[in-house]
Parts: structure tokens; sequence; C-alpha cells
């Protein structure tokens, strides 16, 4: 999921995670995906603990749509439970010029790599696709 997000142009990711899942999902998306950086606020017991984790993540967010050449920030919330139950509403839906979106993909329910694709996909599918528009009749045939 992580990778198919790096490979968007116009994507900065802004990667929730503790220490340990931040460090190697750098290191995989650096060499194996769009060998762009991942932007990470510093999340430790203290911030997760303490209640500073959500006043630091919206800080990173605003850090990273001072690049005017970022339209989308999809923020990935991965490993630990403490950070995958963020909730959304808790985020900007806008910063700078950029969309800003939950992404989650919590590494201890997603057993596959396709599945977290999956789960990417769908997310931004529910964000971004236009589904109120009317849809074609269609007809199958079968010889």
């Amino acid at each position: 999921g992580l990778r198919v997000l790096m490979r968007i142009d116009g994507v900065q990711v802004c990667l929730v995670a503790d220490q340990g899942c931040a460090y190697g999902l750098t290191f995989v998306a650096h060499f194996y995906a769009a060998r762009k950086s991942i932007v990470t606020p510093e999340l430790m017991n203290v911030q997760i603990s303490g209640g500073t984790m959500i006043d630091d993540l919206r800080r990173t967010i605003a850090e990273i749509a001072l690049d005017p050449a970022v339209k989308f920030i999809p923020v990935v919330s991965t490993c630990v439970a403490e950070t995958a139950g963020i909730a959304e509403e808790l985020l900007p839906a806008k910063a700078g010029n950029a969309e800003v979106l939950l992404v989650r993909l919590p590494a201890f329910q997603l057993r596959t790599h396709p599945e977290a694709k999956d789960v990417t996909v769908a997310t931004l599918l529910r964000r971004f696709a236009s589904t109120d528009v009317a849809k074609k009749k269609k007809s199958l045939v079968i010889l």
C-alpha cells in the first residue's frame, strides 16, 4: 500500500508509526518504491501516552503542505494500536494546496501486500471517485 501511494506524482506520505516501523518502512520505501523519503512525526511512548500525538501529526502535515509541489498527503497509520485508532475528523481535510487523507494500514491486521494495496486503493476511491454519477445500463450476452 505504501509503495502504491509513493509512486503517485505530487504525493508526500506522512507515516504515523512507532520508531521501529518508521525505520523499516522508510528503508523499504526509499529503495523499493519511488526513491522518495517518508515524512513522519517522532512517535515515542511520550507522544503516544502523553497526548501530543495528534498535535505533532497536525504540525507535520502543515510542514509537508509548505511544499508547493505536494498536492496530496496520505497519512498512513500503521503498526501500533494507538496510532491505528486516529480519528480522521481530527485531521485537516486540506493543508495548503494539498488534500489530506487518512489511510489505515495496520500491519497486525493485514496479512499480505496485495491486501494492503486493496485497502489503499479502496480508501482513495472512497475519497476521490465520483460515485454519484448515473451508471449506464449494461447487458451481458452468454452464448
